[in-house]
């Protein structure tokens, strides 16, 4: 063991591997134009030992090793800022188009260029892919033909929004980004426009992944990735849809360190989550609350190219679309100007970028809005329609404005409803509490969309609900 340490500290000496800090206390391993955080690195240290030694380090080797390099003095004192493809600071944002030479797109409150960004470490993932460079001879408006020509969605008002998204994707971790769900019938290019996203925003080595097994999987990715690609869905389950639920708006997770018993490792599981599927593959409300959903028209026999035409031309234009998408960056990401708006989604950041954005595309608040409140009365009407008790209720409420029962005599009235409509009994809660919490899921989606609301107090020995639909 002595003698690895020993080439450790010629490694560290001859700045062929080092120690740095970020700003969040972590300790990261440098080597190579390579970057891993030092309770992850047990894979890396077997590398470069194998690569500069041919030593092949066992586990417990690897685990003393990690433990020695904990304390070690830092290779460099600065402390670093660490990101996924895009930084986004106060006053400075970058855009990485390659790893290997540092090059990036820099956007600071008085400049545009590309270059470098000094003290910060930007995290690849195994399937990493350079971006190429943007074609800047193009006007800020040139985006909506250009993204007519290449995605073919069922009519302008979603490629508005599409365009709204595809900007605001590269905004950074800094806002919230809804799940993007892509629907259509079999034959309406999908993956092909998950593909062209993925190339844009965050292109990657491997083409598209489906769903990991094991939630440890989609953690590890959504942790690694800017942009995460979920391809060809037929169906998720609960636990996954509240990981991608928590991935919108940020969230941690814990996990034991490699060849240790007691240490932890903590992955944070932020990132944008894009779907497709032939149905809306996302059920649970907390998921499709935090959704934008465009839907693709099937392509006619015409109009079909092939792989060969059809990516050659996309090929072309991907350097446009990225320098529109920059140049309208490089316009809204310091205005400090909070935009009026009368009424915002749930993602309340995600809409104020969305609205700044219009502007500069020549789109009003109003117009943007509008998009933004049609989406999310798509996700409402999703939200209800996936839920057999919401169905049963707005049926409940269809010839009525008022109705009041106990929750045990609204559960029996639920339960008649689905036996007269051929529902599955089983499919309905089996207690009042259970009834309880089933409709407080989709209460918001039911009062906005339906003008259901209800009230559930204690009265006496048991618990009344008060329902009552607002025109």
């Amino acid at each position: 063991m002595d003698e690895i340490l020993e080439k450790m500290d010629k490694l560290l000496e001859r700045g062929e591997a080092g120690i740095v800090q970020t700003s969040a206390g972590e300790r990261i391993l440098v080597t190579g134009g390579e970057t891993v955080p030092l309770l992850q690195g047990g894979k890396f240290l077997r590398k470069i030992f194998f690569e500069k030694y041919k030593i092949f380090l066992n586990p417990s080797e690897v685990q003393n090793l990690i433990g020695y390099l904990e304390i070690c003095p830092l290779s460099d004192t600065t402390v670093y800022e660490t990101a996924k493809r895009i930084y986004s600071g106060k006053d400075c944002w970058a855009y990485e188009l390659d790893k290997d030479s540092g090059e990036c797109v820099v956007i600071t409150p008085d400049d545009f260029y590309m270059g470098e960004v000094p003290n910060v470490i930007f995290k690849h993932s195994a399937d990493y892919a350079n971006q190429i460079e943007p074609d800047w001879n193009v006007e800020i408006e040139s985006i909506f033909p250009l993204i007519h020509a290449h995605f073919n969605l069922t009519d302008e008002r979603q490629e508005k929004l599409l365009v709204l998204y595809l900007v605001t994707a590269f905004w950074g971790m800094n806002i919230h980004h809804p799940v993007l769900i892509l629907t259509g019938e079999k034959g309406s290019s999908k993956s092909t426009t998950m593909r062209k996203l993925e190339r844009l925003i965050d292109p990657k080595k491997s083409d598209l992944c489906g769903l990991p097994k094991g939630s440890d999987g989609l953690e590890l990715r959504l942790s690694n990735t800017y942009f995460v690609t979920l391809d060809n869905l037929s169906y998720i389950r609960r636990n996954v849809s509240d990981t991608l639920a928590r991935a919108v708006t940020g969230g941690s997770v814990t996990k034991r360190a490699l060849y240790e018993n007691t240490k932890e490792i903590v992955l944070d599981i932020k990132a944008i989550v894009a779907m497709n599927g032939v149905s809306l593959v996302a059920k649970e409300s907390d998921l499709l609350d935090r959704s934008l959903i465009l839907e693709l028209s099937r392509i006619s026999s015409s109009e079909i190219k092939t792989e060969e035409q059809l990516w050659e031309k996309f090929e072309q234009d991907r350097p446009k679309i990225l320098s529109c998408i920059f140049q309208t960056l490089s316009i809204v990401l310091f205005d400090k100007e909070e935009p009026t708006i009368s009424k915002r989604i749930r993602l309340a950041d995600f809409h104020t970028a969305c609205v700044k954005v219009g502007k500069v595309l020549g789109m009003s608040e109003k117009d943007v809005s509008d998009l933004l409140w049609e989406n999310q009365s798509k996700v409402n009407r999703q939200s209800v329609e996936q839920d057999i008790v919401a169905c049963c209720l707005i049926e409940l409420m269809n010839r009525r404005s008022n109705y009041v029962n106990s929750v045990s005599g609204l559960l029996k009235d639920l339960g008649e409803i689905a036996y007269r409509n051929n529902i599955v009994s089983s499919t309905l809660p089996k207690t009042p509490n259970h009834l309880s919490n089933r409709l407080s899921k989709v209460k918001s989606n039911l009062q906005s969309e339906y003008g259901i609301c209800y009230n559930i107090a204690n009265v006496g020995t048991f618990k009344q609900i008060t329902i009552q639909k607002i025109n």
